[in-house]
């Protein structure tokens, strides 16, 4: 699918393109999303450039990511979608700054992309030229990135506070084994999160640099150089925002685990606890039941009845013995 993005007036037109199409007089974007191998050859040869394919485009090594031929640079980067289910994923989109226009090569639907053209239609310098427009996506990209750390940040508050067991008005209610456990999973998706977010973020530090470079080289506008001055500065102040993020979930975790391992001793120690009270008395009985043909008590009115008042004081004794201690 082809959409081609032209200013028409006080809007951006959006015009749908099949293969036996023309190149829209006036167009500054098109954007490919998950595109045939016709409609990749199409735009091939409207702008004589060569389309990345999707498994170059999954290349890690920044010069396969990060490069120009002629006068076409390429710059791909990954992009979070889905931020919100249970499954986040980052997905990669190439960016092709063109002589005549900007195309991106996308196989996913971000929400960034969806915001930016409704936001180009209200903000008309968005809609200036190529640039304007690729600075305006970068710019949307990493707002999106930074709704996502500022909600996953709301989300670590919340289960820090069921963790250590106060609620929003600051009662203390001690969380049980359940709630350690949908912490832990809580935790885990927010983790899993927070990992792509950086990455992301990571893709967009290496992927403005370039921008800049070629700008500076290709002589690009004086507006667009000081966008991705600021877009760099705010990329760098959300990587520092995720990190920060990364460490206080890894220390909630350590924490949920702590909880878990004491309610687990805590188990562990009332077992403990039981049989050393009901030690003495089994010790006792085993006496009392050997089958030896001499044992005074057996010939005793009252044997039976010592034997189990013994038994008794015995269990007593070693638990008045832990009360005082405080191990019970």
């Amino acid at each position: 699918m082809i959409h081609a993005y032209l200013p028409q007036g006080n809007e951006l037109q959006r015009i749908p393109l099949a293969p036996g199409n023309t190149l829209p007089e006036g167009a500054i974007w098109l954007d490919l999303l998950e595109p045939t191998p016709e409609e990749e050859k199409a735009i091939e040869g409207m702008l004589e450039l060569e389309m990345p394919t999707r498994e170059e485009m999954q290349e890690i090594e920044t010069s396969s990511r990060l490069y120009r031929e002629g006068d076409v640079s390429y710059m791909t980067a990954n992009v979070l979608y889905h931020a919100e289910t249970p499954l986040p994923q980052t997905t990669a989109v190439t960016f092709m700054r063109t002589p005549r226009a900007l195309v991106t090569l996308r196989y996913a639907d971000p929400l960034s992309f969806r915001q930016f053209v409704a936001r180009a239609q209200r903000q008309p310098g968005l809609r200036a030229n190529a640039d304007a427009m690729l600075c305006g996506l970068l710019d949307s990209v990493i707002d999106r990135a930074a709704d996502v750390i500022e909600n996953a940040g709301k989300d670590l508050d919340g289960v820090s506070r069921g963790i250590f067991g106060y609620g929003q008005k600051g009662e203390y209610d001690p969380a049980d084994e359940a709630d350690l456990e949908d912490a832990v999973r809580k935790l885990g998706r927010i983790e899993d999160l927070t990992s792509r977010i950086r990455d992301s973020l990571v893709s967009l530090t290496r992927l403005i640099a370039f921008l800049n470079l070629t700008m500076a080289e290709q002589r690009g506008t004086k507006e667009s150089r000081t966008w991705l001055k600021t877009l760099s500065r705010d990329v760098q102040s959300l990587n520092e925002q995720a990190a920060f993020l990364a460490h206080k979930g890894n220390f909630l975790l350590d924490a949920t685990l702590g909880l878990i391992n004491i309610q687990q001793t805590k188990i562990i120690k009332i077992f403990s606890v039981a049989a050393t009270v009901f030690l003495p008395p089994t010790l006792i009985a085993s006496i009392y039941g050997m089958n030896f043909k001499v044992l005074p008590e057996l010939d005793w009115t009252w044997g039976y009845p010592f034997a189990l008042v013994l038994m008794v004081l015995s269990a007593i004794l070693p638990y008045w013995w832990f009360k005082r201690k405080g191990w019970l």
